[in-house]
């Protein structure tokens, strides 16, 4: 690409030298590098500040953002500041919530068709035989989310008889939110939720249950919402008094 320069004035203050003439270009290009060193360093800065302000601290930056940084750059940096490898990305504290259940996942490698131990287990090195031994192991951590699951509560109420005077016993049946109604209380009470608390309409919320293969009608629904007032009407008259 060629620079043609749009001031009159700077084209006359050309030297019509070609030696001078390419000096004289060298050294703008001098210029234009170091003018991009700095607005690549002003890029950098301003990244670390937007990603200090709004981002975790763990973040690296995408290959678009790296791209735009020249190594010398990069070189300013404290040792601290850099990218970690990632062979050790695995053992950083990723600073995951606390009170989060934990759950572990081991994976080991394939050694089926190695040499068994007593017990029949894979045991030996797939290449010689010689046996295994844990000489550690690569830790990571990742956040997962678990969407919420439907389930049916199968209630099962014996019937005990008394051999000497026939009388029968069995257990009352629990109570439901709504007499009759196929509703759990907390299933009635996560649909009212969605539509009160989080502005999720009854259709909405009915396309949501059938891709977990859960078909609700929205007119089901519905009539659990407008049941379920009446189980608030009580605590409003105690509001109200």
């Amino acid at each position: 690409m060629v620079f043609v320069p749009h001031d009159t004035d700077a084209v006359n203050q050309l030297p019509d030298d070609a030696q001078l003439l390419k000096q004289h270009l060298r050294a703008s290009m001098g210029e234009v590098q170091r003018l991009k060193q700095m607005v690549d360093k002003l890029t950098l800065q301003l990244a670390r500040r937007l990603r200090a302000q709004f981002g975790a601290s763990s973040e690296r930056f995408d290959d678009v953002q790296r791209s735009l940084i020249e190594p010398a750059v990069l070189d300013e940096l404290p040792q601290s500041k850099r990218a970690v490898p990632a062979a050790n990305a695995g053992q950083l504290d990723r600073s995951l919530p606390e009170h989060l259940p934990r759950e572990q996942q081991e994976i080991r490698p394939d050694v089926t068709h190695a040499h068994h131990d007593a017990q029949g287990q894979g045991c030996g090195c797939i290449t010689c035989g010689g046996r295994l031994r844990s000489i550690g192991a690569d830790v990571s951590h990742h956040l997962e989310y678990v969407p919420g699951r439907f389930k049916v509560v199968r209630t099962v109420r014996p019937k005990l008889a008394c051999t000497t005077c026939e009388a029968i016993f069995q257990a009352a049946a629990p109570s439901r939110p709504i007499p009759r109604g196929a509703a759990g209380p907390g299933l009635l009470a996560h649909v009212m939720v969605s539509k009160f608390c989080d502005h999720i309409p009854l259709h909405r919320q009915s396309r949501i249950y059938a891709r977990d293969g859960v078909d609700i009608d929205r007119g089901t629904m519905a009539g659990w919402v407008e049941q379920g007032h009446a189980l608030f009407y009580p605590l409003v008259a105690a509001l109200g008094r």
